[in-house]
């Protein structure tokens, strides 16, 4: 009889051994099931057209949504585009609103991840030259965009 209860208990064992590792193996394929269907961050696409030199607030506002995803783990490019470009000229450097220096923000975000890229057309336009960039930031091309718009980005414009 005693013999009969621990053969009993060893199976019981085994049993609930066996159960377990494949209840591990379920977590493990749903874990796994979970990572493929969870959507990765997508890139977030500031479209900076208002000119900070008259309209601070509305770049402002723009760069703060940036440095936000960037907290978040989403990748950012600024994109200074029409008088976006502004942003680059002699002068603006000192551009602020409520005592937050937009340049001075463009740089942390620089150096959190982001890209910032200005329209070459749009430089131009405002008598801008690639020299005129503030360090870190570069001057777009078709081949640039074009990779971001076939990544699908979300794009907020300012």
């Amino acid at each position: 009889m005693k013999q009969r209860l621990n053969r009993l208990i060893i199976w019981v064992l085994l049993l609930s051994g066996l159960t377990a590792c494949q209840q591990g193996k379920n977590t493990a394929q749903v874990s796994e099931a979970a990572s493929e269907t969870t959507p990765k961050p997508t890139e977030l696409i500031i479209n900076l057209v208002s000119d900070a030199t008259t309209d601070a607030h509305s770049s402002l506002m723009g760069l703060h949504l940036g440095e936000t995803a960037l907290k978040n783990g989403i990748p950012v490019t600024v994109f200074l585009n029409v008088d976006g470009v502004k942003l680059m000229s002699a002068g603006a450097e000192a551009v602020s609103f409520h005592d937050e220096n937009l340049r001075e923000l463009l740089k942390t975000m620089i150096s959190n991840g982001a890209q910032v890229i200005a329209c070459p057309h749009c430089m131009e336009i405002h008598g801008l030259q690639e020299s005129n960039l503030m360090e870190g930031a570069k001057m777009s091309n078709e081949d640039m965009m074009m990779g971001k718009i076939k990544g699908s980005p979300t794009v907020f414009t300012y």
